[in-house]
């Protein structure tokens, strides 16, 4: 077999979405998996929610109108302690074309991708294990089992990584993974459920502990807590003990039916010291797993994918330099460490250590709602909305607050389902340029839109916003404000660069800093 331009190790949801982000954009990809077939992938998985960003996102490869009629819509978050309502996170004001987070399991994802994989003519090659990788020359070098036991060389000019939290690529790279220890087990367990679904996720605050619950179609529900050291193991628990527990940390007269199914698992937190070596990268749980609070690992790991599937499409085109890849390895870090401060503040509300303490989270979440915290800051960043690769100076919440954008910024408005119709549409792996004209059109305008395609001719399509509509025009004005400039728009929809209208170069330049500065080895 000829060696394959880019390699993909893991054939899950992170490793399935990168090889489909790369075919739609013509670049051939080997992508293989250790499970002897796919349906020996585990149908019962721990990830349930789909959160708008990713919904975005996923529109480019055409999975979000099929995702979200399988899902069922999640509009809000609420917290309850108590016997009654603390507070609720509003999705449904979110600038997103879907404000909602979807309650789904993984694998309906995982069928979905596999299905759009073959749709673009791509495979899974299932019993094909990673055995070695030698990165110590100008390509990596694999060597591959397959289940017949016969072995191959491989030197793929890119080789990913995406092999789950005990990742072979990471091991054999020697990239430590550190993290915090756990010590603390999960029990999961899918029951249907009768009973008013007063939220589409729901967290409960209870004198023995936490229980999240997240509502999934057909009137099922998922039902997680807690294993302390030396408690017994709820996966082995009949439905009455559920039942009780239920009983016991909400006020809301749930009925459970037998279990779907239930286990306990202990995660293994960790991040990767670099998401980057040579020409080898890692993605999802091989780069970062995170504590499964929240719903935030799935959406996590799968926007890594779409972060590097157009920036290592653009390096095989020759339109960018290698370097460019190191963003990946930094802007997804930052967004690792966004998740795990997020996740950090749901454990310590779960845990207060003293009634005294509970009643200080209870008034706290009250008081969020009431100023408005929970719609205009937990909103942006529970969705993934609100994140941002731009440098954070200061706390986590700040960020969605920001007025203007400045690069790193997701910008809404340029996805499929956008806003306004007269928004342009992003690209499949070329920077947009956007032509803002303020609060009104200079009477040079048509002078200054025209310099910046000439300008830019050939390097990226540029688009007049003064044909937005007023929803349009108003969505954007926060971010950009009232004077007229030109902003380049990364493939994700992630603000790149910010000038002067009338200064299009600086924009030019800025594409010129992307571009190749010598020739990758493999075309020397």
């Amino acid at each position: 077999m000829n060696d394959p331009r880019i390699l993909i190790v893991g054939g899950g949801a992170v490793g399935s979405l990168l090889a489909c982000d790369l075919l739609q954009q013509g670049v051939p990809v080997r992508l293989v998996d250790s499970k002897p077939s796919l349906a020996e992938s585990d149908p019962h998985s721990r990830a349930v929610m789909i959160w708008p960003r990713l919904l975005e996102l996923l529109e480019k490869t055409g999975l979000t109108k099929a995702l979200t009629a399988r899902g069922r819509p999640a509009r809000d978050v609420s917290f309850f302690a108590g016997g009654e309502r603390l507070g609720t996170v509003p999705l449904g004001g979110l600038d997103s074309p879907h404000p909602f987070g979807l309650g789904l399991v993984q694998r309906e994802l995982e069928d979905l991708l596999w299905a759009r994989l073959a749709e673009l003519g791509g495979t899974v090659e299932c019993g094909v294990t990673l055995e070695t990788l030698d990165n110590s020359g100008p390509l990596p070098r694999a060597t591959l089992r397959h289940a017949d036991g016969r072995t191959e060389e491989t030197s793929p000019e890119w080789l990913i990584g995406a092999d789950g939290a005990g990742s072979a690529t990471r091991r054999l790279l020697g990239i430590d993974y550190p993290g915090l220890p756990f010590p603390l087990g999960i029990a999961l367990g899918d029951f249907p459920l009768t009973g008013p679904a007063v939220s589409g996720v729901e967290y409960h605050y209870g004198s023995t502990g936490l229980l999240p619950l997240v509502h999934l179609p057909d009137g099922i529900c998922r039902l997680a807590t807690i294993v302390m050291p030396g408690e017994d193991d709820w996966s082995e628990k009949p439905l009455a003990d559920w039942q009780a527990m239920v009983d016991a940390r909400t006020s809301i007269p749930y009925r459970l039916g037998e279990p779907l199914w239930k286990r306990t698992y202990y995660p293994r937190p960790g991040v990767a010291e670099s998401f980057r070596a040579g020409r080898v990268l890692l993605a999802g749980d091989a780069a970062h797993s995170v504590v499964p609070l929240g719903g935030q690992g799935l959406n996590l790991g799968l926007q890594d994918a779409l972060n590097l599937g157009w920036k290592l499409a653009g390096v095989l085109r020759g339109d960018f330099g290698a370097d460019l890849l190191d963003s990946y390895d930094t802007e997804r870090q930052q967004a690792v460490e966004h998740i795990r401060a997020l996740i950090r503040t749901e454990m310590e509300l779960s845990a207060p250590p003293t009634p005294e303490d509970a009643a200080g989270r209870d008034a706290g979440i009250r008081a969020a709602e009431a100023s408005g915290f929970l719609a205009k800051v937990a909103a942006p960043l529970m969705s993934q909305t609100g994140l941002s690769y731009a440098p954070l100076n200061g706390p986590l919440w700040r960020s969605p607050l920001r007025r203007r954008a400045v690069p790193g910024d997701r910008l809404p408005l340029f996805h499929a389902s956008r806003l306004d119709p007269a928004a342009p549409l992003l690209e499949q792996g070329a920077h947009l340029a956007v032509v803002w004209p303020g609060d009104s059109r200079p009477p040079q305008w048509d002078a200054l839109v025209a310099r910046a395609r000439t300008a830019l001719a050939g390097r990226a399509g540029v688009h007049d916003l003064a044909a937005l509509g007023a929803a349009g025009h108003r969505l954007l004005r926060g971010r950009f404000g009232s004077r007229p400039l030109l902003a380049l728009v990364r493939p994700d929809g992630h603000l790149a660069h910010l000038a002067p209208a009338d200064r299009p170069e600086e924009s030019l330049a800025h594409l010129d800093r992307l571009t190749p500065r010598s020739p990758a080895p493999s075309e020397k």
